[in-house]
């Protein structure tokens, strides 16, 4: 905390006659709420011109709702920024006049910033066609592997060699199930976002028609449906043996991780303070797995967690502050707070930077292996975050699938079907709405 007031003072403007509220609405709870509101109090007293006011709200729904409601009544009441999940970026980028793009808001305040600063992948998921940063990324996470060193290595293997890929997983999962008379050898977070989503960006395979979703409210679902069904027909095997737990069988995945009745878990490395502050037992990290056979080496996963969106139609004070907020949170020694205080990835390669100088990652190796997914190659327009408005919806919608799959009442290829007639038929009727 001592470091980010630090930098705070660095940046201190000078005292003006009265404070200028930046209103910011956030779906935010627990440490990532705590962090925030942390780093409103650092800027806030480095620059007494501005007042930042996070008010929290229950998820990213309700503060797309509210902001909705604002704007209908022409309110003036409506906030200066918002951070909302990622799955939320479709909305804010699809509606008219909504969002004022952070990196046109840093330039036209006149604040610094510089578009080769962020991360290969970080930068392509939140940026436009042209490759203007349309939100500040804020909290970032990916998916990564976590397991019980001890249990893998008495099992005689190698996770860095026999973990990177799924057909290694699979296998290790198979001895260690054994050797548990059958018990859970890996659980699963959000299947959706994991084993769809980036299955298909670290492939190379689009998940989304027109440009991922970035290129107009005609796109539909583009998912390799024969892919995606090779590997949820994996995972059903594998469920069969007890290899796998799928949440259908009433397992919560990280408690199941951290009570050792399943020694891996594919989840959010935003897991990692949480995994790491209550397990009891060592814990090491690994990427996401990949299908060798299908692309080597893969793609970036893709990035997730919170983003920070600046609204237009407000006053210009009102955008020059918001503007040094965002420049506040996108500076090094800020992300490197962040990342030593709740394990969130750097987005620029600076902050990275001083979170190593830091002891940061020493003192949590996992977060070096989350950034080294971002940092990879440079994404194709395949492999980018989606954009589509419902993403959540959509996301249900193929959660739903894997359900489906694993009680046996469809099969992989047809469930999988399903999820994209349901997510074409929503976003249909966005498209048809928005016009």
């Amino acid at each position: 905390m001592r470091t980010l007031f630090l930098l705070a003072a660095l940046i201190a403007s000078v005292p003006a006659a009265a404070q200028t509220p930046i209103r910011v609405w956030h779906a935010l709870s627990g440490p990532p709420r705590t962090a925030l509101e942390a780093a409103a109090t650092a800027f806030n007293q480095a620059n007494p011109d501005y007042l930042v006011q996070p008010t929290a709200m229950q998820q990213s729904s309700s503060v797309l709702s509210k902001i909705g409601s604002e704007l209908k009544l022409m309110s003036p009441k409506h906030p200066v920024l918002v951070v909302v999940s990622e799955a939320s970026s479709g909305e804010m980028a699809g509606t008219p006049g909504l969002a004022y793009p952070v990196s046109d808001l840093l330039r036209d305040m006149a604040e610094p910033y510089d578009p080769n600063a962020f991360m290969p992948a970080v930068k392509a998921s939140f940026s436009d066609a042209s490759g203007s940063l349309l939100a500040l990324p804020f909290l970032l996470t990916t998916p990564v592997l976590y397991y019980d060193a001890k249990a893998v290595q008495t099992a005689g293997f190698d996770p860095v060699r026999d973990l990177r890929t799924w057909n290694g997983l699979e296998q290790v999962a198979a001895k260690l199930s054994a050797g548990r008379g059958g018990a859970c050898a890996l659980a699963m977070q959000a299947p959706a976002w994991i084993a769809v989503e980036n299955l298909m960006a670290m492939h190379d395979r689009p998940f989304a028609s027109f440009d991922n979703g970035r290129a107009g409210a005609d796109a539909r679902i583009a998912v390799d449906v024969a892919l995606a069904a090779r590997h949820l027909g994996r995972l059903v095997d594998m469920a069969r043996t007890g290899a796998y737990r799928a949440r259908t069988e009433g397992v919560e995945p990280v408690g199941a991780f951290l009570g050792r009745a399943c020694p891996m878990l594919l989840g959010t490395s935003g897991l990692l303070a949480h995994i790491r502050g209550r397990a009891q037992f060592e814990v090491g990290v690994m990427p996401v797995p990949f299908l060798d056979d299908v692309v080597n080496p893969p793609k970036p996963s893709l990035p997730g967690g919170f983003a920070l969106w600046a609204l237009r139609g407000r006053a210009p004070a009102e955008n020059k502050g918001a503007a040094r907020f965002a420049a506040f949170l996108a500076s090094p020694d800020a992300q490197a707070w962040l990342a030593r205080e709740i394990r969130s990835i750097p987005s620029t390669f600076e902050g990275w930077s001083r979170a190593q100088a830091d002891g940061t990652v020493a003192a949590e190796p996992g977060l070096a292996v989350a950034a080294a997914e971002l940092a990879g190659q440079m994404p194709t327009a395949a492999s980018r975050s989606p954009r589509l408005q419902g993403k959540g919806d959509i996301e249900a919608y193929f959660d739903v699938a894997f359900d489906h799959a694993f009680q046996g009442l469809r099969q992989p290829h047809a469930a999988l079907a399903d999820a994209v007639v349901r997510s074409d038929a929503l976003l249909r009727e966005k498209a048809t709405a928005e016009r």
